[in-house]
C-alpha cells in the first residue's frame, strides 16, 4: 500500500485517486441431497485504483477518471505501468469538474460478525435447519453455503483513511416436488447478515410451501377489480422506485422530477411515505461507513411526510446540481403504515407469492410482471394460481396504496411486510 500511495503522489498528471483494498475470506460448502459433496475455503485479496485526471479544454474544465485493478504479484513496475495507462485513458473521459469529498471526523465503527467460523463449527446445526422435516410434500433437493469475511480500506488523495468490515451469509436451494401434473423445481437464493437459524427456518419452510402449492396450482382465469398484496423481496424491489426518484443523478439527467421541499404525492394518499437512508442498518449485507468516494455516511430522513427532504447523492452530480453530498449508501428504511396483514387480507385479494421476474422501472413508474405463484382468496375460499401477470403503474396507484403495520427486513431495507393495491386487474389465460 505504501508503495502504490507513493507512485500516485508523485505522478504529476494525477489530480485524484481512491484505493480500495479489500481481504475477504470465504467458506463453501455444496451439497447434492442432505450430503457434503465438496468444501472449500478460499481468501482473495483485491485492490482497485480509481484515479483522476483534471484538464482544460476550450475554457471547460474537466475530470476524467479510470479504474484499474491490482493484484498481490504486482511489483513496482507492474503498479507503475498499470498507473500510468489508467491515467493516459482518463484524459479521454470529459466529465465536468466537481470535487471529491474530503476527510471528515468519527466515522462510524462497525462490529465483525465471525460467519465463516460460525459455519465450520456448526455446521450440523445449519445443515439441520436447512434439511429438517417442514411436514411439506416438496424437499431441499441440493445446497449450496457461503460464509464471507472481508475487511476493506479506502484511502483517498483527500485524506480519507478508513477501515470496515462486511460480512455475509449466503445460502442457495434447489427445492422440488412431483405431487402435480408436471414435477416443480424452484432455485432460490437469500442473502443474510449473519447466520440466524431463525431467519433459515423461516426461509426454507417459504419456499418448500410454494413449491408445494406451486406443484398443484392452477392457471388462472382474468381477475378483474381485486385487491393484491404484493410481499417478499417485491416489497423491496418497488420501494427502490422512490430511492431512485431521489437520486442526484436521475435528477441532474431530468429522468425524475423530485424536487428537495417539494411534495412527491398527491394531496391525500392513503400513506403518509416517510423514508430514510440507513447506511448502519443491521440486518443488511451492505452496512458501510463511508461511499465508494470516502464520503462518511451517516442515517437521514430522504422523505417526511411524502415531501422531499435530502437526496442520494454522489461527489458528481451533487456538484453539479449544487446540493449538499449527503453519500450513496443502498440500505434504507420506510415507516410502516396502520394496517395489519390480518386486516389487508379480510376482503377478497390475491396475494403474489413469487414473481418469475418482477419488473419495476424506476424512469416511467411502471412495475409488474408474471407470477409463478399466488394465493386467491375469494369468497372465503382459499386456492393457488400460477401464470397471470400485473401491469401498474407507481403514479396511478401511490395515493391509494397500503402499507402494513408489520415490518420486514430484507437485503438492504427495513420496511412494511406487504403493500395492498385495490381494484387491480390480473391478466390470465
Amino acid at each position: 500500500m505504501e508503495k502504490l500511495i507513493n507512485i500516485l503522489k508523485q505522478k504529476e498528471n494525477i489530480t485524484d485517486w481512491i484505493i480500495v483494498n479489500t481481504v475477504s475470506k470465504s467458506n463453501e460448502v455444496f451439497l447434492i441431497k442432505d450430503k457434503v459433496d465438496m468444501n472449500r475455503s478460499c481468501v482473495t485479496d483485491e485492490t482497485a485504483v480509481r484515479v483522476f485526471v483534471d484538464f482544460e479544454e476550450n475554457g471547460t474544465k474537466f475530470k476524467g477518471e479510470s479504474l484499474v485493478g491490482l493484484n498481490v504479484f504486482d511489483d513496482v513496475e507492474d503498479i507503475e505501468k498499470k498507473i500510468d495507462r489508467a491515467a493516459f485513458a482518463a484524459k479521454f473521459v470529459k466529465n465536468k469538474y466537481y470535487e471529491l469529498p474530503e476527510k471528515e471526523e468519527d466515522y462510524a465503527s462497525l462490529d465483525a460478525v465471525k460467519v465463516c467460523d460460525d459455519l465450520t463449527n456448526d455446521f450440523k446445526k445449519v445443515h439441520d435447519v436447512i434439511y429438517k422435516d417442514y411436514g411439506y410434500k416438496s424437499r431441499v433437493n441440493s445446497c449450496e453455503i457461503f460464509a464471507v469475511e472481508a475487511k476493506s480500506h479506502i484511502i483517498t488523495s483527500k485524506g480519507v483513511d478508513v477501515k470496515y468490515p462486511t460480512n455475509k451469509f449466503t445460502f442457495e436451494i434447489v427445492t422440488d416436488c412431483n405431487i402435480g401434473d408436471e414435477p416443480v423445481e424452484i432455485f432460490n437464493g437469500y442473502d443474510l447478515a449473519s447466520i440466524d437459524y431463525s431467519k433459515i427456518e423461516e426461509i426454507v419452510d417459504k419456499q418448500l410451501f410454494e413449491t408445494e402449492k406451486r406443484s398443484s396450482a392452477v392457471r388462472n382465469e382474468k381477475i378483474e377489480n381485486i385487491r393484491v398484496l404484493l410481499s417478499n423481496e417485491a416489497v423491496e424491489q418497488f420501494l427502490y422506485y422512490y430511492y431512485n426518484q431521489a437520486k442526484d443523478a436521475m435528477i441532474y439527467q431530468n429522468i425524475s422530477n423530485a424536487k428537495i421541499g417539494e411534495k412527491f404525492f398527491g394531496e391525500n394518499p392513503r400513506v403518509n411515505f416517510n423514508m430514510k437512508i440507513n447506511p448502519m442498518l443491521e440486518s443488511s449485507i451492505n452496512r458501510r461507513p463511508v461511499d465508494a468516494e470516502g464520503k462518511k455516511l451517516s442515517a437521514y430522513s430522504l422523505y417526511k411526510n411524502g415531501v422531499v427532504e435530502n437526496l442520494v447523492t454522489s461527489a458528481k452530480f451533487s456538484y453539479y446540481l449544487n446540493v449538499k453530498n449527503m453519500g450513496s449508501s443502498p440500505v434504507f428504511e420506510v415507516e410502516q403504515g396502520d394496517t395489519s396483514v390480518e386486516e389487508l387480507k379480510s376482503q377478497d385479494y390475491v396475494e403474489i407469492l413469487a414473481f418469475s421476474s418482477f419488473l419495476m422501472d424506476s424512469a416511467t413508474g411502471d412495475f409488474g410482471g408474471e407470477f409463478r405463484l399466488a394465493r386467491l382468496v375469494k369468497d372465503g375460499k382459499e386456492s393457488f394460481i400460477t401464470g397471470g401477470s400485473i401491469s401498474l403503474n407507481v403514479k396511478d396507484v401511490q395515493d391509494k396504496m397500503i402499507f402494513s403495520k408489520e415490518l420486514k427486513a430484507r437485503k438492504n431495507s427495513l420496511a412494511p411486510a406487504v403493500i395492498a393495491f385495490d381494484n387491480v386487474t390480473i391478466a390470465g389465460k
